[in-house]
């Protein structure tokens, strides 16, 4: 696949941690147990999380923590980068990434 000029600029911000961190904010789902959900970006590379809400029990002597589930899925190769940046580039704080979703955006 042939990259823009646009999509190669983007990349190389990515892979120079110009756009390392959170993209957009948590969000929580409620219900019987909550569930955290959000996307960051780490070391150029994107990811999207999803985590349980984590248990506490008593084993008798002290309480005990037990971490929720944790799901990742990492956007590893430059495909699914751009395909992270067409999907929420509107959520990162640069302009260049969100011009480039804009175009991706659906028609009314």
């Amino acid at each position: 696949m042939r990259k823009t000029n646009e999509e190669k600029g983007l990349l190389a911000k990515l892979a120079g941690g110009i756009l390392d961190g959170m993209v957009g904010e948590e969000k929580v789902y409620r219900g019987y147990k909550n569930v955290y959900c959000g996307k960051y970006i780490k070391d150029g590379e994107p990811v999207s999380y999803r985590e349980g809400e984590s248990s506490r029990f008593f084993n008798g002597k002290e309480n005990e923590r037990v971490p929720g589930k944790r799901i990742e899925d990492h956007y590893d190769t430059d495909e699914r980068k751009l395909e992270f940046f067409q999907r929420f580039g509107w959520l990162i704080d640069d302009e260049d990434a969100k011009a480039y979703s804009a175009k991706f955006k659906p028609k009314k």
